[in-house]
Parts: structure tokens; C-alpha cells; sequence
């Protein structure tokens, strides 16, 4: 019997073999599987991860007390193993939940992972809803993947299948094509009525078909949706011409180009990268899985926050992964060291200029002494960007550098403003994902961001103070 379970990102799983704990304990914080779904993941993990340099590793593996216990870190989606254990990663959101409230953290949880999901540039996720969740917050995030990519095969079905010209070689009682020569003597050296012939026929069962087939069979076997496999069988009998897919990587390769002929395949045969390849941003593998779709949330929370400045940033014209400039140039005179801020927001009025970075950190409004948790190498990002493109605009006054973390109950508003030099500031500025479940917060969540950016910073207020005491000093005088 296959089971669901869900943990967020940094939760700790255990075995419950080891610890005196109710089975109907429920924690997106922590998660206690039996000991049989507990020693999958451990040697699903363990195939994975023992090649990899330990920052390029996806879970962390340690000890306490002679007892295993496993990590995850900032990568979210789904692992389904072949011994029946399902696991949901979802993003570390705080809600205002108590523990006794799980259901309600969890579909909350989900609906904002979805949503984010569903901005993630490059990916088949772009038409993927939360609506299956209004039946149970445990609906499985795998059969609302599997769901998404019935829906685009039926889109294909309805405008009919496509066929292409494919080579085949038969042996024939008529002659078709051309003879091949070797062949035929081999096969027809006492029977001269037959012609070994290669030919090409034009038939549906070709690669972008046999993809979709082969993708459809695997979902059969691992959907635990009576929905789901009764709509996927019935797929199945509009491609019963189609052979199954006999090299992966090959067929991929051969329908990677975007070909205009077949573009209303293009979103199904992204989803079957997803399924038939583990396409998702990470290069998990290992013997024992059926499915890994993992994604690292820096990745979907800079695609959210872009998407985001893109449609709610009125007035602004907005750049995501801006290419213009570079860091240095050799002696040569060849530019390096491309820089690509996250968002860069043009006022169309006056030309002012914000560049954005997100990062997907905790940070801790109460650690000062600690740099708040900020990483210096990030400091070090945003001041390159800031005078790099004061430099080479037009604009008279600096950029003004803004980098966003996600809020948690330890960094609730805006950091004090950080000066570089000059008039050359950094802001920090909390983005409150809580605020994602609707559109109207979404707006202003953006609004409010942009408005924080608009106000002086202190240093112009001392700058003021200043100015009024050398006027005080000369009217005294």
C-alpha cells in the first residue's frame, strides 16, 4: 500500500521504530515514517548522494543518539520510490498556524507552493492549479502533475494525433522504396517473389507519439488516482499503432528543436522530460525510484518575485536576469564575468533605476552582531551591480540595490537601510508569502515593496540634519 507524506524544507525524518511517538503525530517540522519507508529513503538518498560534493547534495544524513536521521534543505517537490513510499517537500512558510491546525497549514502551504510553481520560467508548470486541493489539503502534489499532463495530451487528442514521414525496412511481396541489397540475399536468396525494401511511411507512430505512450504507461503504473489511470487508459487506446519509447535520451534529442509542426506537443513533451527523465532542475537518480521532481527554491521564488514585478510594478519597465553589462574586461579588452541581477525596475518617468536580487534565506532581524544572517558574498553581488550600472547608464542619479528575503517570524520589516558609499544604499526588504494565495495580495505585496523603495533612507535625513545645523551655526553667527 502506497502512503503520502509531507515534511518542508530543513524538516528532520525518522524512523518511529526509534522514538516513542503516536502514529497520528503530524508536523510539517518533523516526520517520524516506519521503518520500512524510512530505510527506502535512506538508500534512495544514500545512491544519490555519495558522488556529490556535500554543498550539491539535497539532504543531509546524521546521528543522534546511535539514531539516523535525515535533513532536507531548500530543495521542494516529489520522491516516489518503487517500494511505495511517497514524500512531499514542501517550502518552509510561516503561517500562523498551531501545531493543532496541520490541515490548514498544509492546504495553505500547497496552494502557495503551486502558485509559485506555476510562474517557473522554462518548465511544463506554467497552466498547473490548485483547484484539485480544494477536495482534501492531502490531495498528492504528484497526481496534480499527473492530472496536468492528461490535460495536455487531450488537448492533442481533440486536434488529432500527428503522423511524419519514418524510414522502415520490411521484406514485402511487392516492391516498395528501394531493395536493400544485403538484406535481401539474405533473407530472400530462395524466394525471388519477395524484396527486402527500406521505405518511408507516413504513420503516427513516431518519436513525439512514442514518447507521450511510453510516459502515459509509467504514469498507469505509479498514479494512485482511480481518476487519473481510468483517463489514462482511456488515452492509451488512441495511440494502440504507437510503439513504446526505446531510447530516452535519443528520442528527446530528436524533438528537442522547436519545430513549428508540432508546437501544440511542445508543453506534453515537457511534461514527459519530467516524468520519463526526473527534468527538474537536479540530476537526482538511483535504482530504487520511480519518480524524483525536485526543485531548488531559490529558482521559484526568483521566477515568482519577477513574474510578480512584471505584471503588479506599474510604471515600471521591468528586466529579469538583465544581461547588459559585465564585471571586467581582460587585457584583451574581452569582456567577463557576465552580471545578471534577478530584476532591474526602470521608473518610465523619471529614469530611476532599482536592481533586485532575491535570495531564499532566513533571515534575523534580532542577530545585528551576526550580519542579521546576511551573506557577505551577497553584499559584495549588490554593491558590483550598483556601481557597475551607475556607471554605465545615463541616469544621473545612483541605482537604488534592494535584496528580498522571504519574511518569517524573525524578520518582519524592512532592515535599517546599509550604505556603501556616496548615495549608494542597500535596502533589505521582507517579502510576506502568506500574502500569495490571492491576486489582490499579490498586487500589493509588489506595491508595497516599491513603496519602501521610494522613501529617503537615513543617511539623506542626516544629510538634512546636517545642512540645518551649519544654517543654525551661520544665523547665529
Amino acid at each position: 500500500m502506497r502512503k503520502n507524506y509531507e515534511i518542508s524544507e530543513y524538516g528532520v525524518i525518522r524512523s518511529r521504530e526509534d522514538y516513542d511517538i503516536d502514529s497520528s503525530f503530524k508536523s510539517l517540522k518533523e516526520l517520524y515514517l516506519p521503518k520500512e519507508h524510512f530505510n527506502d529513503l535512506f538508500e534512495f538518498i544514500m545512491q544519490n548522494q555519495e558522488e556529490k560534493k556535500a554543498e550539491e547534495r539535497m539532504f543531509s544524513i546524521f546521528s543522534k543518539g546511535k539514531k539516523r536521521q535525515i535533513k532536507t534543505k531548500n530543495y521542494v517537490g516529489v520522491i516516489e520510490t518503487s517500494k511505495g513510499l511517497t514524500l512531499e517537500i514542501l517550502p518552509k512558510i510561516f503561517f500562523d498556524y498551531s501545531d493543532e491546525d496541520y490541515n490548514a497549514e498544509l492546504l495553505d502551504t500547497k496552494k502557495v507552493f503551486l502558485k509559485m510553481l506555476s510562474k517557473l520560467k522554462n518548465s511544463p508548470f506554467l497552466n498547473i492549479s490548485s483547484a484539485h486541493l480544494k477536495t482534501s489539503p492531502s490531495f498528492p502534489l504528484l497526481e496534480v502533475f499527473i492530472e496536468n499532463y492528461i490535460t495536455e495530451i487531450k488537448k492533442i487528442i481533440r486536434v488529432g494525433l500527428k503522423s511524419k514521414y519514418v524510414a522502415k525496412q520490411e521484406n514485402l511481396n511487392f516492391l516498395k522504396g528501394k531493395i536493400v541489397n544485403s538484406l535481401n540475399i539474405k533473407h530472400n536468396h530462395s524466394n525471388k517473389a519477395r524484396f527486402y525494401c527500406a521505405f518511408d511511411e507516413f504513420s503516427n507512430n513516431m518519436v513525439y507519439n512514442q514518447l507521450i505512450k511510453s510516459t502515459l504507461l509509467k504514469l498507469n503504473r505509479i498514479s494512485k488516482s482511480h481518476y487519473n489511470r481510468t483517463s489514462i487508459l482511456q488515452l492509451l487506446h488512441q495511440f494502440d499503432l504507437v510503439t513504446e519509447s526505446t531510447d530516452y535520451i535519443s528520442d528527446f534529442r530528436k524533438v528537442s528543436g522547436n519545430n513549428r509542426l508540432f508546437l501544440n506537443y511542445k508543453q506534453a513533451i515537457s511534461w514527459s522530460e519530467v516524468f520519463l527523465m526526473n527534468k527538474s532542475f537536479t540530476n537526482f537518480s538511483g535504482n530504487s525510484k520511480n519518480m524524483a521532481i525536485l526543485f531548488p527554491m531559490e529558482r521559484i521564488f526568483e521566477d515568482y518575485v519577477g513574474y510578480l514585478m512584471k505584471t503588479y510594478a506599474d510604471g515600471h519597465e521591468i528586466k529579469t536576469q538583465d544581461k547588459s553589462y559585465y564585471l571586467v574586461s581582460n587585457h584583451k579588452g574581452t569582456s567577463k564575468f557576465r552580471l545578471k541581477p534577478d530584476i532591474v525596475a526602470t521608473n518610465k518617468a523619471n529614469q530611476d533605476q532599482i536592481i533586485f536580487d532575491t535570495k531564499w534565506k532566513l533571515l534575523d532581524e534580532s542577530k545585528e552582531k551576526k550580519n542579521y544572517e546576511i551573506s557577505q558574498s551577497d553584499m559584495y553581488q549588490l554593491y558590483a551591480y550598483g556601481k557597475k550600472y551607475n556607471l554605465n547608464n545615463s541616469f544621473s542619479k545612483e541605482p537604488k540595490l534592494v535584496l528580498i528575503y522571504p519574511s518569517n517570524p524573525n524578520f518582519q520589516m524592512p532592515l535599517n537601510d546599509f550604505r556603501y558609499e556616496g548615495d549608494l544604499v542597500l535596502q533589505v526588504i521582507p517579502f510576506n508569502l502568506k500574502k500569495s494565495i490571492s491576486k489582490n495580495e499579490e498586487e500589493n505585496e509588489i506595491k508595497k515593496i516599491l513603496n519602501i523603495t521610494k522613501k529617503p533612507n537615513l543617511y539623506d535625513y542626516q544629510q538634512e540634519l546636517n545642512l540645518a545645523a551649519e544654517d543654525l551655526t551661520k544665523y547665529g553667527n
